[in-house]
């Protein structure tokens, strides 16, 4: 169903139960595609992963009873998310759990909701994502990233017809769900040069499972989620 809603001078369309069309799902798909593959795309499209990333630490370190001082995004596309709270092992592991799945689990969640045809939804729930993560970054540039996303996601829900919503929708959910294996691949290349201070490496620390371990878990995990969000956009 599509109707208008209005509150304060502002109006939106709302798209609910609404079916999208192919077309637009796999021009969208082959979009996210050539952002996310090409290494000199990927040096921009990637900070919206980096989102994704920061914001899955913030978001299970807040589920977990603790404080979070701050998230920065930085222009290297790298970040960082600071909390504080009682020291616990497990707690430290699914925060930094939640790091490296977070992109795949958002968007097979957002493909979900896409596939239940709840296309506004959608869109008012990255909104709402992006300004609890707006609240808690602490540095400018990540500050206009994130600022920046939430304008263009404003700017379709308020004058923006079905058909770009529904564009949009798609385009951020196919992006997670491809940006979570580009990301643990980028992280197994860096660990073979020898980087070692990645979450794998810490989780690697708390656990005494090789870091690899931790990395081939990450690439499972985002792979499954990439094939079961394409089921749900094309099944």
């Amino acid at each position: 169903m599509n109707n208008g809603s209005s509150s304060m001078g502002l109006t939106m369309i709302v798209a609910d139960r609404v079916g999208t069309p192919l077309w637009i799902i796999v021009l969208t798909g082959l979009a996210a595609l050539a952002a996310v593959v090409p290494t000199w795309t990927w040096h921009g499209s990637g900070h919206l992963d980096t989102i994704a990333h920061e914001g899955g630490h913030a978001l299970v370190a807040y589920l977990l009873g603790r404080w979070v001082l701050g998230v920065w995004l930085f222009s290297d596309t790298s970040g960082l998310t600071s909390t504080y709270g009682r020291r616990n092992r497990f707690a430290e592991f699914l925060m930094l759990a939640a790091g490296y799945t977070a992109s795949s689990g958002l968007g097979l969640g957002a493909a979900a909701l896409l596939n239940a045809g709840h296309i506004t939804a959608t869109l008012l729930l990255a909104l709402l994502a992006l300004a609890a993560l707006f609240l808690v970054t602490r540095n400018g540039f990540g500050k206009m990233i994130v600022a920046g996303t939430g304008a263009v996601v404003i700017l379709v829900l308020h004058s923006a017809s079905v058909g770009t919503q529904s564009a949009l929708a798609c385009f951020l959910t196919w992006f997670l769900l491809l940006a979570g294996p580009r990301s643990v691949l980028d992280l197994h290349r860096a660990h073979r040069k020898g980087a070692w201070s990645s979450d794998a490496d810490a989780m690697a620390e708390i656990t005494g499972i090789p870091a690899i371990i931790w990395i081939v878990g990450f690439g499972v995990f985002t792979v499954l989620c990439l094939f079961r969000g394409t089921y749900l956009f094309l099944g």
